[in-house]
């Protein structure tokens, strides 16, 4: 007898043995139900897409293979050839889960017979379609076509999208924006699906190098839930998190990726506490010529012609943006950004999430161009300085001499006009560096740099929290497996309540790992100062609360059939009972995979509130 997925042939002579020493008459029909019972939940993907589409790659990324993007000799090493047959991976989590690689279409191949090559589809019971730039073929809309028909889930998915931001960046550089280029991605799949009747809103835009970023989970977890029946009660508030800068939350990631869940927020409050490795971009924002480079190089004490300097000059002359470390404040990095243009579309093109803090700055008086910046960095939820600069220019004698408090006042005016409510302005000379508000500006850096951290690493605690729950669960994932086949494996010896209990302490073994039983959650309550009983509101999850085990039993135990009752029930041949239940190794596997994905979020849930600032 073949292992089937998940069942390797030493498990299978175990349980053989097994099963012969309590009833070698029916040993054989039960090893035979097992292996039907774990085929019943094989669950086959197909991934297609044209060659060079990263088929293979966001395989290995879906697995948890690591690209080897740390291996410098990686970048030289000739891209691996596709597969000429179907080459199937199974989820290491998930062993009833298999990806299938299947051959790549070229042009100008026909897609009829681009289908006779790839074979019979219909075992496969979901396609995923990699789309690497572009739109979809031909030949694969017709794929997706023909699961649409037949009610089977299709998902498309957009790759390599951080080649087409890095593209964008270069091509547009000031201009360029990564909502806009990520949006202009999917709008070429989106629509190409809309003209064949397809569904747009199974569209993913992945990178298979960066599975932290992007919409990489959110296609995890779809699989999940429609392929493993996954029921998931996210709300989606971590869906869009533009004003969190990916530096900040990879940091934060890293520092607590060494511990366990329980002592995360004793790591986060003790970052919160003392900031100062906390790395902050403070981005020097406004148009070509009012002074950015100069403003930089005056902030941090440096002439404009020694070692080091921003460039400077009468003309444009920042073209990339440029990080410089600001001395007085360790991690303070104040960046020379390109121009800005004048009209609304070019200030709509802003990335703005990599920055944490804004000096937006204008060398003349208050226009539209900073009206519209203004706007852009409050609506992206961070906040900002206006410097005014080259005021030396306005204060000096002249027929149109204004004072530096008029002008000081004109700026707040339109600040508050445009929705801004306590805005701090500076009216600075990167010439006269120690006359008006320069001193004050680098004072108020300095003062504020400490808040700022915290207040930037606040906003990433949310993404870290999910990406370390979710490290985490993906790891007691494996487990769950191997957990649903000893529990069947006992059940043969000890059929009964016995098998729920195994059950039970297996899920109480699950909330231990999690931090969700009472040790934890009074280390949690210790670290941030929260109560307990706050803490134990988040957790919903009916396993933490020892369920009966009878009600347990009742989810994994197999109908008796309606023949056995009635022969039970035959004086003197028949038995006088049912039998022993039948424990369903479905059941068990489903039951034991949908508690740990409802305390996964209750774990997620509590440090979310454990870390929330109230």
């Amino acid at each position: 007898m073949a292992a089937p997925a998940g069942l390797d042939d030493a498990f299978l002579q175990d349980l053989l043995a097994r099963y012969e020493a309590q009833d070698p008459g029916t040993a054989a029909a039960r090893l035979q139900a097992l292996v039907d019972s774990v085929n019943a939940l094989k669950a086959d993907v197909a991934v297609v897409g044209r060659r060079g589409a990263g088929v293979t790659t966001l395989i290995h990324a879906l697995v948890g293979e690591r690209p080897g993007l740390e291996d410098p000799q990686a970048f030289f090493q000739q891209a691996p050839e596709p597969p000429g047959q179907p080459a199937g991976y199974t989820h290491p989590a998930y062993p009833t889960l298999a990806l299938w690689d299947l051959p790549g279409f070229q042009e100008p191949e026909k897609p009829g017979d681009y289908t006779k090559r790839l074979g019979d589809l219909g075992k496969y019971g979901c396609l995923v379609l990699v789309v690497g730039e572009g739109s979809p073929a031909d030949a694969h809309l017709q794929l997706l076509k023909a699961f649409q028909q037949k009610r089977k889930p299709y998902y498309v998915v957009r790759t390599k999208v951080d080649l087409d931001l890095h593209t964008a960046k270069r091509r547009f550089q000031a201009r360029y924006s990564s909502a806009e280029a990520l949006a202009l991605a999917r709008k070429e799949v989106a629509e190409a699906l809309a003209k064949n009747g397809l569904e747009t809103s199974r569209v993913f835009l992945v990178s298979g190098l960066e599975t932290d970023r992007y919409q990489f989970s959110q296609f995890q977890d779809k699989l999940e839930e429609e392929i493993i029946q996954l029921k998931r009660a996210h709300d989606g508030e971590l869906e869009d998190l533009r004003a969190v800068s990916p530096r900040k939350i990879q940091e934060l990631y890293q520092a607590c990726a060494t511990g366990g869940l329980a002592e995360v927020p004793a790591i986060i409050c003790s970052a919160l506490e003392e900031p100062s490795q906390i790395r902050l971009d403070v981005a020097v924002l406004g148009e070509a010529g009012s002074g950015k480079s100069a403003l930089v190089n005056a902030l941090r004490g440096v002439g404009c012609r020694e070692p080091g300097a921003a460039p400077t000059g009468v003309t444009a002359t920042t073209q990339k943006a440029a990080a410089y470390a600001l001395p007085t404040v360790p991690g303070l990095y104040l960046w020379d950004l390109p121009g800005v243009g004048v009209t609304e579309e070019d200030v709509g093109r802003l990335d703005l999430s990599r920055y944490d803090f804004f000096l937006l700055t204008a060398s003349e008086r208050y226009r539209h161009a900073q009206s519209q910046l203004a706007r852009a960095v409050s609506a992206a939820g961070k906040r900002f300085f206006f410097v005014r600069t080259k005021v030396d220019v306005d204060a000096q004698p002249g027929p149109e001499l204004r004072p530096v408090e008029e002008i000081r006042s004109s700026c707040v005016g339109a600040l508050q006009k445009d929705g801004v409510g306590s805005p701090r302005v500076f009216l600075v000379s990167s010439l006269l560096r120690e006359a008006y508000d320069l001193p004050a500006l680098r004072a108020a850096l300095e003062n504020d740099a400490p808040a700022l951290k915290r207040e930037a690493l606040e906003k990433a605690i949310p993404m870290a929290l999910s990406r370390l729950v979710r490290r985490k669960s993906k790891a007691l994932m494996k487990d769950v497996w191997r957990k649903t086949l000893q529990s069947c494996l006992y059940s043969a010896e000890k059929p009964g309540p016995d098998v729920a209990t195994s059950l039970i302490n297996t899920a109480s073994a699950f909330s231990i790992e999690l931090g969700l039983v009472e040790e934890s959650l009074a280390q949690v309550a210790k670290a941030t100062g929260k109560p307990v009983r706050l803490l134990q509101a988040e957790i919903r999850s009916p396993w933490l609360k020892r369920p009966d085990p009878k009600q347990v039993l009742k989810q994994i135990t197999k109908p008796v059939p309606f023949s056995s009752r009635m022969w039970s029930m035959v004086p003197y041949w028949g038995r006088g009972d049912e039998g022993q239940p039948e424990i369903s190794l479905e059941a068990t596997y489903r039951v034991l995979t949908q508690a740990l994905a409802e305390m996964t979020e209750d774990a997620e849930r509590m440090l979310r509130r454990a870390c929330a600032k109230e």
